[in-house]
């Protein structure tokens, strides 16, 4: 399998979009022919990657309390889901893609808790997109099952990021001012996607 770049990323959380007009052949079929469950799972640890790397550079923040508490769990989860993914696309016979380089638009510090905060809740809100987008594309189910399981572990982590800036007194959060807000969690479109993931990933 080749490395995957930003542009395969980003092409991926723009299709990953459970609407109806998702749902269309023609919608999927870049996927399905890029090389099925494999490149779904290539895709998916290059995004594990991005996650466990900002969660590392977040004990720079300076958090503390629940809030430290919140995201070191996450960063150990995220862990957990890059080994699984390495030792999937191992056991298909694939070839487990490099890490990538990775780029913020913000300074990991004391003084910028509430923007890094605020990337990582659009971060997350992206990946549990993208992770619902992808699993009508999965042909095995043992694999569909642990994207669905991995998915609601990042739903939960969008909730409690987006509490951790509730918390702190953040008053740019919009809507139920609570971390569970959504009684569905809700599909990426590319647009959203674009926004969410673009430069992260350094070309």
């Amino acid at each position: 399998m080749k490395n995957l770049n930003r542009r395969n990323f980003v092409k991926i959380l723009a299709a990953a979009i459970p609407a109806s007009a998702a749902l269309e052949l023609g919608q999927y079929a870049v996927a399905q022919s890029a090389g099925g469950d494999l490149e779904i799972l290539n895709l998916a640890l290059t995004a594990e990657y991005l996650a466990t790397d900002i969660y590392y550079k977040v004990t720079l923040c300076g958090f503390d309390g629940i809030v430290k508490e919140y995201i070191d769990a996450a960063r150990d989860q995220e862990n957990e889901h890059v080994g699984a993914l390495q030792s999937t696309i191992r056991a298909l016979g694939g070839t487990v893609p490099k890490r990538p380089d990775f780029v913020y638009p913000v300074t990991f510090d004391t003084k910028n808790q509430l923007p890094v905060l605020r990337v990582m809740n659009a971060l997350e809100d992206a990946f549990v997109g993208a992770y619902l987008g992808a699993l009508p594309l999965i042909q095995n189910k043992d694999i569909l099952a642990a994207a669905g399981a991995i998915m609601g572990n990042e739903a939960t982590h969008r909730c409690l990021i987006r509490q951790s800036r509730i918390n702190l007194g953040d008053t740019t959060v919009t809507g139920l001012q609570v971390g569970n807000d959504r009684a569905y969690e809700k599909a990426i479109t590319p647009a959203q996607a674009l926004t969410a993931v673009g430069g992260f990933i350094k070309k």
